[in-house]
């Protein structure tokens, strides 16, 4: 049995890669001579192939490495640049020889990875500085990385990004963050205040919104975590919590009078009975999120729907209805009139299910 990286466990290997993990260099040159192609990738499982440099890489051949490299092996292969797997799995003199030989380091693998987050995803933390050294700066690339180390609480890493100018208000769509948080963003749904505290020390930008209009005091506010909205709160500009300056930003969602009267009425928490939602707990008005589903203007109205994180009751500017908006699959469903909505919110409600 052979363990291969972080792909898999396999029972067997085929005998080149065999002769590749022992490093027997002259089976590799009788390979060669026989018409073996190099850079071929090879069938390892039903729904695995690697190419002979990426297994010498992954396992840390450096004696096959060296050969494979001085016979012609591709190192700037599209999906698995070697790049990106020295530094996930190999130390400095294997990083430093593949660069020498001609190896680029600006490059991203098929997934989108590039080489501060291979390093960091294979823990070879000792390699985040020669990839600065080496020319794939911080200030650059490192955004990605800072974003995700925050979700980690990785103290070290964040230190060593922001020193080398990393974009502290990172907010770029990936395949985790698909909703471009910033990293206090991520920090602020985590409800670890102490990070925030953190990244506003150094330069976070409190102000920034997520793609559906959340920025972190709005995201401590539907997280219940009063103290950590109070915190944001007090550094944000004070018009962002002035009721006129509320109503005008709202005007062109044209709000008929009795929601606006509604959302500020002391009762904005509502038990759904015989509903998978259990409850619908509404924003203050002037905590009402506006933002954009494509070109169309939305205001979030619900600052909690149970376990239902990713669905949100709103004001549809456009049909003038209370509507759902399912951020997960960008779906938009006009339920009810206001008046029809209140007076009935269960049935409303279970309307987004069917």
């Amino acid at each position: 049995m052979i363990t291969i990286g972080n792909i898999g466990r396999f029972e067997s290997i085929p005998q080149i890669l065999n002769d590749v993990l022992n490093e027997n260099i002259s089976a590799l040159e009788e390979h060669l001579l026989n018409g073996w192609k190099l850079n071929k990738a090879i069938k390892v499982g039903k729904y695995t192939d690697l190419s002979p440099l990426d297994f010498a890489l992954i396992m840390r051949k450096f004696q096959s490495i060296k050969w494979l490299t001085e016979k012609g092996a591709d190192l700037n292969a599209k999906e698995h640049p070697s790049f990106l797997l020295a530094v996930r799995y190999c130390n400095e003199e294997v990083i430093r020889f593949l660069v020498s030989h001609g190896a680029k380091i600006d490059v991203t693998n098929n997934v989108g990875s590039e080489a501060f987050l291979e390093a960091y995803y294979g823990k070879r933390f000792d390699n985040l500085s020669i990839i600065q050294e080496l020319g794939h700066s911080a200030a650059k690339y490192g955004g990605q990385l800072l974003r995700h180390a925050v979700s980690d609480r990785n103290y070290k890493t964040l230190e060593f990004l922001i020193e080398h100018g990393a974009d502290i208000n990172y907010n770029k769509s990936d395949m985790v963050y698909s909703n471009q948080p910033t990293p206090l963003c991520v920090a602020a749904r985590y409800v670890d205040l102490e990070m925030c505290k953190f990244l506003v020390k150094h330069g976070a930008d409190i102000t920034i919104a997520e793609k559906d209009g959340m920025r972190p005091y709005s995201i401590a506010l539907e997280k219940g975590d009063e103290e950590m909205a109070e915190y944001f709160k007090s550094l944000e500009p004070p018009e962002f919590h002035q009721t006129q300056n509320k109503l005008d930003e709202l005007k062109p969602y044209k709000l008929p009078k009795k929601i606006i009267e509604f959302l500020n009425s002391e009762n904005l928490h509502f038990d759904l009975a015989d509903s998978d939602f259990g409850y619908i707990e509404f924003f203050k008005l002037i905590d009402t999120i506006p933002f954009k589903f494509g070109r169309q203007k939305l205001l979030r109205l619900s600052r909690s729907l149970g376990d239902y994180n990713d669905i949100y009751i709103v004001w549809n500017p456009k049909t003038k209805k209370i509507s759902s908006y399912d951020m997960e699959h960008e779906e938009l469903i006009d339920l009810a009139s206001f008046d029809d909505f209140i007076e009935d919110m269960t049935k409303y409600m279970n309307l987004i299910f069917e």
